[in-house]
């Protein structure tokens, strides 16, 4: 009876043995893949990032405004959504707002004509701004009588700004009031006053190697400002992304942002590129004061290859992260 115990206790230990090395071969190994993707990283400076893979542009994408759902007459009711033409309002500026009646499980949907849809826009919880009615009647900002969307606009007022160079988050409250349900939806964006505006004029060059583009900006206060760019291929490819932070006096100035060298040569080919977006934010405060997204302003020289470095950056601190990875990596 024990050499049976003792036999069937070996198998059942071969056989976790045999399973436990079947998974390591299986898992990946973490810390390897982790330290590879270190390496290729490093290749670039954190202020020129290729974007070849990724098939999106980051300034555009980070601009899309959000819709906002409530669902307040319960699971099976309809649901408001809310969204606004843009994440942020400047001086001078109006915003749009949305709102959609969505059926949800109902056999039976309330008609369009049985709603009464009001937004408010604040800038603290107790403390309206302003209070307009939604529409869905063909004028002003509904683009479409009877579709289903309710719309109006909203002129941003001087006296709701805040002070040069700061940005304020509000919220847009809207309300949809019928018969029988009664739903509310709130949504966000930013009230910005950017000390400082790109003026519309762009040029490039090469410089250490790497394209160069240079933007001229207006600055009404000194302080922090930041500059990010997206450049894309001939065929509207996201191809690179360039940023760079200045301190900037009040006047006019030129400022440059740089596209690393390499990235152009694993293009495979000496194309031109086209600036498809940028933005200059003032950095004074929390939340930054965004500035608005120009697109399609610089189209760049066509120059040779070798014009570029295509020697990899070499980030000390993530090829040092990289071998500690791989230090621990089995």
């Amino acid at each position: 009876m024990i050499v049976n115990n003792c036999k069937r206790w070996l198998a059942a230990t071969s056989l976790l043995c045999v399973s436990a090395s079947a998974l390591a071969q299986s898992v990946p190994n973490l810390a390897e893949q982790a330290a590879e993707e270190y390496r290729r990283m490093a290749k670039y400076p954190a202020w020129s990032q290729p974007l070849a893979n990724e098939g999106v542009n980051p300034i555009l994408s980070e601009r899309v405004p959000a819709i906002v759902r409530d669902r307040g007459a319960g699971e099976n009711g309809p649901q408001l959504a809310v969204w606004s033409d843009d994440i942020l309002a400047q001086k001078g500026g109006s915003i749009s707002v949305y709102a959609r009646i969505d059926s949800g499980n109902l056999i039976a949907a309330p008609q369009s004509g049985d709603w009464a849809l009001s937004a408010q826009l604040l800038n603290a919880p107790d403390s309206v701004l302003t209070e307009i009615t939604l529409a869905d009647n063909g004028r002003g900002a509904d683009a479409i009588a009877g579709d289903g969307i309710y719309s109006a606009s909203i002129d941003v007022a001087d006296e709701w700004l805040p002070a040069m160079g700061q940005a304020q988050s509000v919220a847009v409250r809207v309300s949809a009031n019928s018969d029988d349900y009664e739903l509310r939806a709130m949504n966000g964006l930013l009230l910005s006053q950017p000390a400082a505006a790109l003026t519309g004029d762009f040029r490039d060059a090469v410089v250490d190697g790497n394209l160069q583009i240079q933007a001229k900006v207006s600055v009404q206060q000194a302080g922090r400002f930041h500059l990010s760019a997206v450049l894309d291929t001939p065929l509207g490819e996201p191809a690179a992304f360039a940023q760079q932070s200045y301190e900037l006096d009040a006047g006019e100035h030129w400022v440059a942002l740089d596209v690393y060298g390499l990235i152009l040569h694993e293009l495979g080919a000496a194309v031109p590129l086209n600036v498809s977006a940028i933005t200059l934010t003032t950095t004074q405060g929390m939340p930054n004061a965004l500035g608005t997204v120009l697109t399609d302003v610089l189209t760049t020289a066509v120059r040779p290859l070798s014009a570029y470095t295509s020697k990899p950056f070499g980030r000390a601190d993530l090829l040092d992260t990289a071998a500690r990875l791989e230090a621990v990596a089995p």
